[in-house]
């Protein structure tokens, strides 16, 4: 790997800056979103490369730990933290490294080192069961299982749950990105199913709890693959 892209976040603008610059003594590494809050972090993770990220754990709304836990994929990560009784969780959480504030030069070039040899050789993380949705300012947490089917609303797409409905702004090309592969397919350019609910298929379109949803005719061969039907 010739460059390694970070995402830092953390509420403290002098804890972002001390990082920032301690990257920049890094050759090949390079900070591409320097976030206060996890919502603005989502949104980098969403739309850039991030490799590592350098993460706080005590924040106003959603915690370090709510946001590692909230990623499907997520990328190597170092703690950042004044606060040594988080270090368990961390590394439950298979972290690269759990660095304590103040975070001196040398430290953090040991924890570079770690990242290094991981990304020579990183294994698959853990997939999640949920992931988390920006809705009305704050960040939803959203369990596969209850995801019924989602449809393109030009900008924006409505999210079908098992109990409700919610208007996200998110194009539907980010929930295909976003969920995952073997537990969802695109079927239109407008809708995005999961497999476990689809209850019938008529012609060229499938029923889910009772709604019949079309399937674009480039997307047929796909679901049916999916689907494990010959």
């Amino acid at each position: 790997m010739t460059s390694v892209n970070c995402l830092i976040l953390d509420d403290e603008p002098i804890a972002r800056d001390i990082i920032k610059a301690h990257v920049s003594k890094v050759s090949g590494w390079q900070v591409v979103g320097s976030c206060q809050r996890a919502t603005e972090a989502y949104e980098v993770l969403l739309n850039k490369e991030v490799d590592v990220i350098f993460l706080d754990i005590e924040m106003p709304g959603t915690t370090g730990i709510d946001f590692l836990k909230s990623l499907k994929k997520p990328p190597l990560v170092i703690f950042t933290t004044a606060y040594q009784q988080y270090a368990v969780d961390g590394f439950d959480l298979n972290i690269a490294d759990y660095l304590l504030k103040p975070i001196t030069i040398e430290r953090f070039l040991q924890a570079v080192e770690k990242v290094k040899q991981l990304l020579t050789n990183t294994p698959e993380a853990t997939e999640a069961s949920h992931c988390f949705i920006k809705h009305e300012g704050k960040l939803v947490k959203i369990q596969f299982e209850d995801i019924a089917y989602i449809q393109a609303e030009k900008d924006f797409s409505s999210l079908y749950l098992s109990h409700e409905k919610l208007f996200v702004s998110m194009h539907l090309k980010m929930f295909e990105d976003l969920l995952p592969s073997h537990s969802f397919t695109r079927i239109h350019r407008s809708y995005i199913i999961p497999h476990g609910k689809v209850e019938a298929i008529n012609g060229n379109t499938v029923q889910i709890k009772g709604t019949e949803i079309p399937i674009g005719s480039s997307y047929k061969e796909a679901l049916f693959k999916a689907l494990k039907i010959e």
